[in-house]
């Protein structure tokens, strides 16, 4: 008999990535239903059951769980989702590993930095939070700068400024983006990104990986999707060594006791800043984890929801778990370029789902996507996660995906921005 067999769990939200909770869920042998506005929402498909209720109408939401006899309700990948679940968890009575606090220092900017400070995790300076620029904080920016909206999540409206012109208009953008109508003006900083994703058991922490974020030269410098992200990541040692009892310190400080969490920053060589914390579910990086590790965040948030509890196994989990010793992780995301196009074909794809070192393959569009120029930062059409056992078996792989992997348009033409040579991702 599977854990969760004649549980039935709630899934909030249905578009590509919940479809990995809801087969997580299944797996566990729970029944589970999808709720979305959305009645074309992909986890519909996947899911044994669809409620067609918006996630912002908690009143609703909390009458169907009640007739349905829901036993657990969970979310994951989008921050607008968050106090909806903890508000049903909250009236229903049920386990929700986030709370008030986790989810004010995740989407609250100038929080998240002030709680960083406290405990000594390096951020950047800010110059601004607010919706005007006065000429006393013109006179006292250092160029280059970064401008983001106070309250947006997935780099909308966020991008770097190397004068007062490209910061008015940036600072305008991000203003569009923001509820509160607010943005930070802060120092720029460079390097590698990367993204770390921990786990939260009974206050005990561990960091699951630690992967490094590479892009192509050609790309913006607010960014959703990376070209490859591969683990373990190149200052993981350094990370561990100097930053992750300051991060763990600070997650017990603010009370953090069960949950998923994940920081972003950067990595120059010499010092690690951070700019981003999450509470959420924030990619694909679990399958890499179950393929690697044989634990994974997805499983353990699926847990907590219908069990109260992440895993048993904390203590067993090492505190140097991230290193991937022996393994290399990669998500290859091919993205979109164009304004105003339709994909048309789909080329080498089936090849790649018959590679042995695939773990998982998110298609996020298929033949017949029309898209425009919007608001979107990165469309990706494909992500194709690897594993991989040394740098020559990565180079070979990565080769071979980009040589296979194409979408074309009506007119034969690749819709593909530049494809990463696998060559820079082992370049110091």
């Amino acid at each position: 008999m599977k854990e969760f067999e004649g549980k039935k769990l709630l899934v909030l939200g249905g578009f590509t990535l919940a479809c990995d909770i809801v087969r997580a869920a299944q797996n566990l042998g729970a029944c589970v239903i999808v709720a979305d506005y959305n009645p074309e929402s992909p986890a519909k498909d996947v899911a044994d059951k669809f409620a067609l209720i918006s996630i912002l109408d908690i009143d609703a939401l909390e009458k169907f769980c009640r007739e349905e006899g829901v036993d657990g309700v969970t979310t994951g990948f989008v921050d607008i989702l968050l106090k909806p679940c903890y508000e049903l968890c909250h009236r229903l009575g049920l386990p929700c590993y986030m709370t008030p606090k986790m989810i004010e220092v995740s989407t609250n900017k100038v929080e998240f930095k002030t709680e960083c400070n406290k405990y000594g995790v390096p951020v950047p300076q800010t110059y601004l939070v607010g919706g005007e620029i006065t000429e006393e904080i013109y006179q006292k920016i250092s160029y280059p700068v970064f401008v983001k909206p106070l309250d947006s999540s997935g780099s909308r409206g966020a991008g770097v400024c190397y004068n007062r012109e490209e910061l008015d208009a940036r600072f305008e953008e991000a203003l569009s983006y923001s509820v509160s109508h607010n943005a930070i003006i802060e120092d720029y900083i460079t390097g590698r990104e990367f993204l770390l994703d921990y786990i939260a058991v009974d206050g005990e922490f561990r960091l699951l990986s630690m992967f490094d974020r590479y892009m192509t030269p050609d790309r913006g410098s607010a960014v959703n999707y990376s070209n490859i992200s591969m683990t373990p990541s190149k200052a993981i040692d350094k990370y561990l060594a100097e930053i992750n009892d300051k991060v763990i310190a600070m997650f017990k400080g603010l009370g953090f006791k069960d949950g998923v969490l994940f920081m972003q920053g950067y990595f120059d060589g010499n010092k690690i800043t951070f700019f981003e914390m999450g509470c959420r579910l924030g990619g694909s990086y679990y399958n890499h984890q179950r393929a690697c590790l044989g634990h994974n965040a997805i499983d353990m948030v699926v847990r907590y929801a219908l069990k109260g509890i992440m895993t048993e196994e904390i203590q067993s989990i090492p505190t140097d778990i991230a290193k991937y010793k022996g393994k290399y992780a990669l998500d290859c995301d091919y993205l979109l370029k164009g304004s105003d196009e339709t994909i048309a074909q789909i080329v080498g794809l089936e090849e790649i789902r018959k590679m042995s070192c695939v773990v998982e393959i998110q298609q996020f569009h298929d033949v017949g996507y029309h898209y425009v120029k919007d608001r979107t930062v990165d469309k990706c059409v494909v992500d194709v996660e690897i594993v991989c056992n040394s740098r020559e078996e990565v180079i070979e792989k990565v080769n071979y995906l980009n040589k296979t992997f194409d979408v074309l348009n009506e007119e034969g033409e690749s819709l593909l921005i530049t494809k990463l040579e696998p060559e820079e991702l082992f370049k110091d």
